[in-house]
């Protein structure tokens, strides 16, 4: 039986990730590597349709991907956009080649992440210049576009709600947002502008993410984000008070240091999502 098992294991297994290791062991020459990689095709999986009756509680929340975290690390690197061609991306290289080549459409500006048709950014140039200059005087990296390197983390938006059809809580992404270095003013980091997400799916499903565990065994950047593999801080929900971010209601105190008040911000988030957490777990209350 064990054996059986392990057969069948061993099958699925072959059937998902062979490609990762065909393209590198029967390669005749190396770019024959990028040929396969490129076939992959994966697609997303679609969301079964949700009934707006069956959604019995639901919350919006923003949240911060820190890329600083380890446990981020796979949408940083690598860094050197220039080093690994087709085989391995960033996140944010993937982003940045695709609205540049005009598969990335639903691009919205960084102010509006209600994804308002009137703030609907259109045309290439419009889009470049949020993460692009021709460099400021005195700026020590003088480059025209942002890399890889640039980006410090991604804002998300997401909505968390209880499908009472299948008794189950669930978790829809919603949109991202680049966040890194302003290239017009030095020192500064900005966020460049929001993207629909459910219109880059299919997208980010044809690109693995490496695994250092086990680099035969890897997922796409769209199974990463949409099954939440990564770490966040949440910085705002929807709320009465027009949205508000929990910075305008967690002031710093007279005396606090910048540490003490980035602690309690933590604190808060972490009680947004437990406050999420214990909604789930009243649901089996009796």
């Amino acid at each position: 039986m064990k054996k059986l098992i392990f057969s069948l294991l061993s099958v699925l297994l072959a059937h998902n990730y062979s490609f990762a290791q065909a393209n590198l062991l029967n390669a005749k020459k190396p770019s024959d590597i990028a040929i396969a990689t490129m076939n992959i095709d994966k697609g997303s999986i679609d969301y079964p349709e949700v009934e707006d009756s069956d959604i019995l509680w639901s919350k919006v929340v923003y949240e911060f991907i820190d890329l600083n975290e380890k446990l981020n690390f796979q949408l940083l690197f690598p860094v050197n956009d220039d080093q690994y061609t087709l085989t391995r991306k960033s996140l944010w290289k993937i982003i940045k080649e695709n609205v540049e080549n005009g598969n990335i459409n639903e691009v919205f500006d960084v102010r509006n992440d209600n994804f308002l048709e009137a703030n609907k950014i259109t045309g290439l140039n419009k889009i470049k210049d949020f993460y692009g200059s021709k460099f400021t005087p005195g700026d020590s990296r003088p480059q025209t576009y942002a890399s890889s390197s640039d980006i410090s983390g991604y804002k998300i938006k997401g909505v968390w709600f209880f499908d009472k059809k299948h008794s189950e809580m669930k978790y829809r992404l919603l949109g991202i947002q680049p966040f890194g270095r302003n290239l017009k003013e030095s020192g500064k980091e900005q966020g460049y502008f929001w993207i629909w997400y459910p219109s880059i799916r299919d997208i980010l499903s044809n690109h693995l993410v490496f695994n250092d565990k086990n680099n035969n065994n890897r997922i796409s950047f769209d199974d990463l984000l949409v099954n939440r593999r990564f770490s966040s801080y949440i910085y705002k929900y929807d709320n009465v008070y027009g949205d508000r971010t929990i910075r305008d209601y967690i002031r710093q105190r007279s005396g606090e240091s910048n540490r003490q008040y980035q602690l309690r911000l933590i604190m808060e988030s972490e009680r947004i999502k437990k406050e999420i957490l214990d909604f789930d777990v009243d649901m089996w209350g009796y």
